[in-house]
């Protein structure tokens, strides 16, 4: 027996798009830490200022308005001579508390004709701590995501630094988005695969996953949406979506308690799209969702036109035939590709609890994301300690990815 259908977003006009238009503002995977003026956007002039400094005897410095950052209006960028065979870097020493696990993160966009290329963190004694290797272009024109964890021992101060080894030729990094934090709990929980040093820039991301069942438990605060989106690492929280780079397209669905009297929430279909900070906010789509549900989602920038992203959902537990969106978004560089369960960030919400979400058939570029060095986001919900993150342990099936995102004690 068919169940009866749910509300019609059409119907609910003006009460849902409001709701709907909460749900999902920008989100992003990058929590502040440490770092002072993270993406340079406090740098007023070419040379480099403030919290930041040099290392080497090639140019270093900063493109202000240029349109060359990741995020925000500004990056900084490290320019080597065809005669040159020198280290060239830029550096930051920050404060850390000793015996503590740190997070550093940032992204990087080389020439490409150089492979000494180095981000990391130094001691007090000035010994290496940490550090990553890049230089390849995997993907023309697209950053590059770094990030690891190291402790910081019995050290009150850590240098940071991002550079190069001249190779002798004319050559180039572009540097964006330098952090360093504790445990980088976001308000997203589940895999991010961006473009790195090893991974190619994502173009397509698919997976079918379970709506989930909770209570309101009398509460009009919990809030939850799963998604799978591209480009949506990383949203300058220093600028407030104000860059002309940042971007974000995404598919899922999302649910919430309507009223205070209201025993179960309701569960709706929606997309979103940021494109050079303009966010279109959560839109719903006419389509009946429930608990329980079996939900396919993708997102697929079109390979004929690279300004333009296909999203497509489908209820498989019901008989509509699935919605497809065609979406030009220019500014979207489609560096990084999301499959997450994601708490809102809106007023007083929270996650449900306990929450478990099954994701199936989980492919990036068409393939698993054993294929990939992928990145696991955590939440965690401050009253209650309660963490939500998804499965370490990945399994691959017939070309596909399966994990769960569940809730457990912090």
């Amino acid at each position: 027996m068919r169940h009866q259908r749910c509300l019609v977003l059409a119907v609910t006009s003006a009460i849902t798009f409001v709701l709907l238009s909460a749900l999902s503002p920008p989100a992003s995977a990058r929590p502040y830490g440490i770092v002072r003026d993270p993406g340079f956007e406090q740098q007023s002039r070419s040379a480099l200022s403030g919290a930041w400094q040099g290392e080497g005897p090639d140019y270093k410095g900063v493109e202000i308005g240029l349109g060359e950052q990741k995020t925000g209006q500004n990056n900084a960028l490290i320019h080597t001579a065809a005669s040159s065979h020198k280290w060239n870097a830029i550096k930051q020493q920050v404060p850390v508390k000793r015996q503590t696990v740190y997070y550093l993160t940032g992204w990087v966009r080389p020439s490409g004709n150089f492979t000494a290329g180095y981000f990391g963190a130094r001691g007090s004694d000035g010994r290496t701590m940490v550090q990553k290797n890049f230089g390849k272009i995997v993907t023309e024109g697209a950053y590059q995501y770094l990030q690891m964890a190291f402790n910081s021992g019995n050290n009150t101060k850590v240098t940071l630094y991002a550079g190069y080894t001249a190779p002798g030729r004319e050559s180039w990094v572009r540097i964006d988005d330098i952090d360093l934090a504790p445990t980088p709990y976001t308000n997203w929980a589940g895999y991010v695969v961006p473009s790195s040093p090893v991974n190619a820039a994502p173009q397509a991301v698919t997976a079918v996953w379970t709506e989930p069942a909770f209570t309101c438990r009398n509460s009009l605060d919990n809030r939850v949406s799963e998604w799978v989106g591209l480009d949506g690492l990383d949203l300058s929280a220093e600028t407030q979506g104000l860059s002309a780079t940042e971007s974000l397209v995404q598919v899922g669905t999302h649910a919430w308690c309507p009223s205070f009297d209201s025993l179960y929430p309701e569960h709706h279909a929606f997309w979103e799209v940021i494109n050079a900070g303009h966010d279109t906010s959560a839109q719903p789509i006419s389509m009946e969702v429930q608990a329980g549900d079996r939900i396919s989602a993708s997102v697929v920038r079109s390979s004929a036109d690279p300004t333009t992203y296909i999203l497509t959902i489908d209820n498989l537990t019901r008989p509509d035939p699935p919605q497809t969106l065609k979406k030009k978004v220019p500014a979207a560089r489609s560096e990084s590709a999301e499959i997450v369960v994601e708490r809102p960030d809106f007023p007083h919400a929270t996650w449900p609890r306990p929450l478990n979400v099954p994701f199936s058939y989980v492919t990036v570029d068409g393939a698993p994301l054993s294929f990939y060095d992928t990145l696991a986001t955590r939440s965690r919900q401050d009253d209650t300690g309660t963490v939500y993150a998804p499965s370490p342990a990945v399994t691959d099936s017939g070309g596909y990815s399966n994990f769960t995102l569940s809730s457990h004690a912090g």
